[in-house]
């Protein structure tokens, strides 16, 4: 509890020149209750906003005049706990970003409070020299009248009644007489949900022996007296159900005051309506057991060990976790585990909750805020042991994390877009040493970040290299669509893509078709003039729906009826080009009218549980054949797939990235270990371009270790990461001229600071140039990249220039991005 005088407090404003502490005084009513952590209500100029103490001090460097005190608490409740609070800083510092969005990143989804202001008639008499209200204009009286008349009235409600500038006019002039004060309420947009339960006013003995008596005369109220005696307080609708009756019984028992009204918090629960089958552990392989021996030692030491486990498909690394995270409750402390947010399959979320029941929580984006914030609490409490969710996942607020498991470690959804932008598997090892945690990556096809750390010891390394079940990886055959090309074959499915799906209809079993683009035809052309048709906020060629006749952008969703005739030429030449799921989708039935055909992509699957429908008619056989983006090529295991189709491997391989190899071979094998998980073997048809490219050389042959030494000379002469560390900062705003100017001082200003150090590399700036999308959401992009040997340094010089920068007035219709390791440079 503090007992010093002044709280140091960071306010709720994102703005960078604000990224500071701020000092106020704690007024006597609060002395004593406030803690490190607690979200308190301060002013801030005029305006009363949030805030957060990060601690307290004796005596501030600022005039006593200029303290201000602490206006109230927002709730009782520390969100932050120590650790989170110190990973929020740590978080700040690392990715160069203000220290509230790093906290606001660590709070949970709707605990954030809005400022609303409200409007009260003074009850006191108008203060002498004043004017009366009879010397107000007639709008100005009907406001005023409103108010008398209705009491407590939000700002919200007079601007729809009155209009927005005829209000605030008129606020004014109330308040600057007298006649009305203006007050600002802290709100929370999440609140908890209520409902009012019905449960016994009666003493036990007493309850008893009034069954007995209804029994006879009021059997329907005896069974309702019965059901709450046996299941407890429940809704009267529950209540009714239960007993077998109607509420208007249950509604004469209240009248009697037999049953009396409560007012109860629910969990909103996505999963109450759901059961899960328990699971017992699994006996390991020997390799299995091995590994999970080095886990489990690091956990009962309390080392903040980061073990790499690289298993091929199928190898059993989710039982590894599993046993792990037994263990570890065991010792009486808590697991995170962290699966990429299209990996969090109901298949994923029953594999947990059939091992843990009700001691998991699930949190990820397809949950309501009032879910998600519900399961926060759930956690906070200490009611759930285990956490399962995406990428935010890593923040749950357990007092005492032993495990923190992030599968799939290599998916660069791990990697947040807005700021702060964090990288969970970095927050998971930060908090990991902070609260003397171990940390699991598990991968089949890890990053080469993650990889070289392992053979560089700096994590430790373990090795699955069979699948559990002993069958073989499945046979990954090559076509070359060049060659198809060539002997007139000119549907998107090859010769031998064709006559393997055929077989496998032929046995009754099941195929994924698998392209990483959705949507019909990736762009639009007119045959006449030229023109493609482009998203007019974006640079990028929108995107044709057939199912909707929409051209789409899939950067910010602009949407325009697909034209039949050109707009530039009025030509008829309209043609698609390109190739997306629907599609593929279309060609499955051309080729296999038979055949029971799913799509699973982010069109089919934005409404809530058609993703879970999906995969459940694909587990039982209900679907033949699932044509699907990457949200197909991981977490899931089906043993009636057999055959896996890649339509077009080169997909990633061609974009303007330094990565584009390691995502192409990661995607090539994870999506090919979907088949022959079962008992019968399965293969792969794996087409493409380039098939002498050794990302998918390598691929075919399941050689990650091959692989990643070759990607390891190209990223080393180029002098890329994980031989460096890389900082891209790009400069936007709406006026292209300002923007290039912007970026091109900014990078002069670089170059400066940059040539008094040594950073391990020829040419530490690249750019400025246009980012390959050079235009999103109406915003132009020029990109800087500076790199230097891994460490702080690098860093450290960019904050030092951006700051510098962004005081410059010229800077101040622009934005600067700051990305400190990105894993996107698009």
């Amino acid at each position: 509890m503090a007992v010093k005088p002044y709280a140091e407090v960071i306010v709720d404003v994102t703005a960078r020149k604000l990224d500071r502490i701020f000092h106020y005084r704690v007024p006597q009513v609060l002395a004593g209750r406030l803690t490190v952590g607690m979200r308190v209500v301060v002013p801030f100029g005029r305006r009363t906003v949030e805030g957060y103490i990060l601690g307290f001090c004796d005596a501030p460097e600022i005039p006593e005049k200029d303290i201000r005190d602490i206006i109230d608490i927002v709730e009782q409740d520390t969100l932050l706990n120590p650790d989170l609070l110190a990973l929020a800083l740590w978080m700040s510092e690392r990715y160069m970003c203000p220290k509230i969005d790093a906290v606001h990143s660590v709070m949970p989804a709707g605990a954030r409070t809005v400022a609303r202001r409200y409007v009260v008639a003074l009850a006191e008499p108008i203060p002498a020299g004043a004017e009366s209200p009879g010397a107000l204009n007639i709008p100005e009286k009907d406001i005023y009248s409103y108010i008398v008349k209705y009491g407590k009235t939000s700002y919200k409600e007079l601007n729809s009644l009155f209009g927005t500038r005829k209000t605030g006019e008129t606020l004014k002039k109330l308040a600057g007489l007298g006649l009305v004060e203006i007050l600002g309420e802290m709100k929370a947009k999440v609140r908890p949900r209520i409902v009012q339960k019905l449960d016994t006013a009666l003493a036990k003995e007493e309850l008893n022996r009034l069954i007995t008596s209804l029994e006879a005369t009021a059997p329907k109220q005896a069974a309702v007296l019965k059901t709450v005696r046996e299941k407890g307080a429940l809704t009267l609708q529950e209540l009714a159900r239960q007993a077998g009756t109607t509420p208007a019984t249950v509604r004469e028992l209240v009248k009697k005051g037999y049953l009396a009204p409560k007012q109860t918090r629910i969990r909103r629960d996505p999963y109450a309506f759901r059961s899960f089958t328990a699971t017992e552990p699994l006996n390991l392989t020997p390799k299995q057991s091995s590994c999970l021996r080095e886990i489990l030692l690091a956990i009962d030491q309390g080392r903040p060990d980061v073990f790499l486990l690289h298993g091929v498909t199928g190898s059993g690394k989710t039982e590894i976790y599993l046993q792990a995270i037994a263990h570890c409750l065991d010792q009486g402390r808590q697991a995170i585990v962290l699966v990429p947010e299209i990996s969090l399959t109901p298949q994923m979320v029953e594999r947990f909750k059939g091992r843990f029941g009700d001691l998991v929580a699930v949190l990820h984006s397809r949950l309501s805020a009032g879910e998600r914030y519900d399961e926060w609490r759930e956690v906070k409490t200490g009611r759930v042991k285990v956490v399962v969710g995406a990428r935010s996942a890593v923040f749950a607020p357990f007092a005492d994390p032993g495990l923190i498991i992030i599968d799939e470690e290599h998916e660069t959804s791990y990697k947040q877009e807005d700021n702060p932008k964090y990288h969970a598997r970095d927050v998971a090892i930060a908090r990991a040493r902070l609260t003397k945690s171990v940390v699991v990556l598990g991968s089949a096809t890890p990053s080469l970040e993650s990889y070289a750390r392992g053979v560089a010891g700096k994590y430790r390394l373990l090795s699955l290299e069979d699948r559990v079940t002993g069958q073989p990886l499945p046979e990954v055959s090559v076509v070359d669509l060049r060659e198809e090309m060539r002997s007139g074959h000119k549907s998107i499915f090859s010769r031998q893509l064709i006559a393997k799906i055929r077989n496998v209809l032929a046995r009754g079993q099941q195929a994924i078709l698998f392209l990483n683009r959705r949507g019909y035809s990736t762009f639009v052309v007119c045959r006449e003039c030229g023109l493609v048709m482009k998203c007019p906020k974006c640079s990028i060629t929108l995107t044709f729906h057939s199912g909707e006749n929409m051209l789409r952008c899939h950067y910010c969703d602009f949407r325009r009826k697909s034209p039949d005739i050109c707009p530039a030429c009025g030509s008829g030449s309209i043609r698609h080009f390109g190739i997306g799921t629907q599609k593929v989708e279309e060609e499955v039935f051309r080729w296999f009218p038979g055949a029971r055909v799913a799509r699973m992509d982010m069109d089919t699957t934005s409404r809530k549980g058609s993703h879970e429908k999906i995969l459940d008619d694909f587990r039982e056989g209900k679907v033949d054949i699932l044509v699907g983006t990457q949200m197909i090529a991981k977490g899931l295991d089906f043993p009636g797939v057999t055959l896996v189709g890649i339509i077009t491997a080169d997909t990633a391989l061609n974009l303007p990235d330094f990565r584009a190899a390691e995502r192409t071979f990661q995607l090539i094998t994870q999506v090919a270990g979907r088949a022959g998980r079962g008992t019968a073997p399965g293969e792969v048809i794996l087409q493409t371009y380039n098939p002498e490219h050794y990302s998918i050389v390598n691929a075919r042959a399941h050689n990650y270790t091959a692989f990643y030494r070759e990607e390891m000379k190209t990223r080393e002469a180029l002098g890329y990461p994980p031989y460096t560390s890389l900082v891209r900062i790009v400069v936007h705003g709406l006026e292209e001229n300002s923007v290039i100017r912007g970026a091109e001082l900014l990078a002069a200003n670089l170059r400066q600071a940059l040539s008094g150090y040594s950073l391990g590399v020829n040419q530490p700036l690249l750019g400025p140039a246009p980012a390959p999308v050079s235009k999103l959401r109406s915003r132009y992009r020029w990109q800087i990249c500076v790199r230097g040997r891994p460490g702080a340094l690098t860093r450290r010089i960019v904050g030092e220039t951006v700051r510098k920068a962004e005081s410059d007035s010229f800077f101040a219709d622009l934005g600067i991005s700051i990305d400190v390791d990105p894993v996107n440079l698009m």
